[in-house]
């Protein structure tokens, strides 16, 4: 296979999932062609640190203290993105091609985070030698911010996020590539497995229900809301609780665990290398709806129940996958335990009919493939 220089444009500060996409991509390609040299970069912090850091004290702040305002602004991205491309490109397109293009001299530069974007595009324009330009979006969901008709190949979660982007987006459809987000080799080469095989292999009891509570890496969302309910249910459970790098979080549940009694098997587990296994072994997850994570959800079709999505992005990914029958989004920490109730008394009604239709384990591979052939 023809070796190729890729740079891997990501951003680590709104979010693990865009870098975690990248990372998958850059192990996917060293696998195909070990000769390939493969850089993943964070780009503002590259370009422009201090910008980096006004977009996230923006981004974080608004999510904290005005997360409404952020959800309307979200869902008026044309404007935003008519107004903000062009100056924004113009302003850190020469930076990236002095910094990243012109240094790296890469044959495809992939992003993995839509704020760049426009930068790459207009460094395509004066980049000395040319390169292709590569869009892998890591949500459910393609805002205006993804598009720009300097991109000459989208990588896409599945059709239906093609489809509409045809649609609402004029994007021709042979750039569109419904390949998957792409998730790091060990889903392809794990999945397949039956949950109880998985359960077994980690040491946990192979025939009781089993529920997974995940925030991400970074252990957010009311997880620990969640937790003390499910402890009170009656019938006995199997809960694996992933708390991230959030260390904190991981310490006052444990310490919650050690005060009482409980007829349930709860294991926090923090931070968990392998998650895959983890995955695979649970009947059902129960997660804030990030791309990564929900993706990694059906790579191993583990049933969904979403809870406590962030406005915008997230928003967005729950309403794709409840409309596709591929979760449950639960308003409130009682719909959880009415939902849980009811599959643990029939299990063969747990929701998993369409998730093969969408399960992905493959897909870092899938658009590394695409990668080394454009």
């Amino acid at each position: 296979m023809t070796t190729k220089r890729v740079c891997i444009v990501t951003e680590g500060w709104a979010g693990s999932g865009h870098r975690m996409a990248a990372l998958a991509l850059q192990e996917a390609l060293l696998e195909k062609s070990a000769q390939s040299k493969v850089e993943v970069l964070d780009g503002l912090h590259t370009i422009s640190p201090l910008l980096r850091k006004i977009s996230q004290a923006s981004y974080l702040g608004s999510l904290r203290y005005f997360p409404k305002a952020w959800d309307r602004a979200y869902a008026r991205n044309r404007l935003w993105s008519a107004t903000l491309k062009k100056p924004l490109g113009v302003m850190l397109g020469k930076r990236m091609v002095k910094r990243v293009i012109d240094p790296y001299r890469p044959d495809i530069v992939v992003a993995t985070h839509a704020y760049c974007l426009s930068a790459l595009a207009e460094a395509k324009k004066h980049a000395r030698v040319p390169f292709s330009l590569v869009s892998v979006c890591t949500d459910f969901h393609v805002n205006d911010f993804w598009i720009h008709p300097s991109i000459d190949a989208y990588v896409v979660a599945n059709q239906e996020i093609g489809q509409a982007m045809q649609r609402t987006h004029d994007v021709r459809p042979e750039s569109i590539f419904p390949l998957g987000i792409p998730l790091r080799t060990s889903f392809a080469k794990e999945s397949g497995k039956h949950k109880k095989e998985w359960r077994e292999q980690l040491g946990l009891r192979g025939n009781q229900f089993t529920i997974m509570i995940s925030g991400g890496e970074g252990g957010y969302g009311k997880i620990r809301e969640v937790l003390e309910r499910l402890i009170q249910m009656g019938r006995p459970l199997q809960i694996l609780v992933a708390t991230g790098k959030n260390r904190e979080l991981r310490q006052q549940l444990s310490q919650i665990i050690a005060r009482i009694t409980s007829p349930h098997s709860v294991h926090v587990l923090g931070y968990i290398k392998e998650i895959w296994a983890y995955i695979g072994a649970s009947d059902v997850m129960i997660t804030k709806p990030g791309g990564i994570t929900c993706s990694e959800a059906l790579a191993m079709q583990t049933p969904l129940i979403l809870y406590d999505p962030l406005p915008g992005q997230e928003r967005k990914n729950s309403q794709f996958l409840c409309e596709h029958q591929l979760a449950y989004e639960a308003k409130h920490v009682e719909d959880i335990v009415q939902i849980l109730e009811r599959w643990q008394s029939k299990p063969e009604n747990v929701q998993a009919q369409s998730l093969e239709r969408f399960s992905r384990p493959d897909s870092a591979y899938r658009a590394a493939d695409l990668i080394l052939h454009l």
